[in-house]
């Protein structure tokens, strides 16, 4: 069982890509049982951009926030969609703990799972320097940094090790920083260190006109 102590938590949904408008109009119906416990929906993307590893591009993904995970699965135990098995053909859901919750107009999302071979020497030759970095270049850096033992699963396979996840202004932040010398220089040196899956998608708010 996963141990998370008190503070704000993210409930991280992929579902099939095909099942966009189900899992906005399922998010949009229970937005009272939201709000009920202090949630909210950070946003939905469609459009996943696989740069390292396995991360499925066939899944979308959803986040929402609470204000703690007693809130959050009082929330899901709201929801009579979630406990059913095929809820939107099938789903992952984890829940996990949130270091600092990110200024809602950084909707640019960089998400790592990484598998340490050494991480000791990941934490010291490649953690502090890439945070560093990444402020500087405008992202919100570190607002999920968590190991499994403190990743809460919910439904399905996706069993995450240790994850990372960064909040960035726009894709052109984001591009312009992992396309640098200094990135390319960083992600080299961790590749020493960790086997990694990374994707990056962009949040798009439940109110806002969808197309597909």
């Amino acid at each position: 069982m996963a141990t998370i102590r008190c503070g704000p938590v993210f409930v991280i949904i992929r579902f099939p890509i095909s099942r966009v408008l189900s899992c906005k109009n399922s998010l949009m119906k229970h937005m009272t049982v939201h709000k009920n416990y202090s949630g909210d929906v950070n946003g939905i993307s469609s459009k996943v951009c696989v740069l390292e590893g396995n991360f499925p591009q066939i899944k979308g993904v959803a986040i929402l926030s609470f204000a703690s995970l007693r809130e959050a699965e009082l929330w899901k135990d709201s929801v009579p969609e979630i406990k059913q098995q095929d809820w939107m053909d099938g789903v992952d859901m984890v829940i996990v703990p949130v270091c600092h919750i990110p200024p809602p107009e950084k909707r640019f999302v960089q998400m790592l799972d990484m598998r340490f071979r050494s991480i000791n020497q990941c934490f010291g030759e490649y953690s502090k320097e890439m945070e560093t970095e990444l402020r500087q270049a405008g992202a919100c850096a570190g607002v999920v940094t968590t190991c499994a033992d403190r990743i809460h699963k919910v439904k399905g396979l996706w069993d995450p090790f240790y994850l990372v996840i960064n909040f960035w202004p726009c894709a052109a932040a984001f591009e312009a920083f992992y396309n640098s010398a200094k990135s390319r220089e960083l992600r080299a040196k961790r590749c020493d260190f960790a086997e990694t899956t990374s994707c990056v998608f962009e949040l798009t708010p439940l109110k806002e006109n969808w197309t597909c």
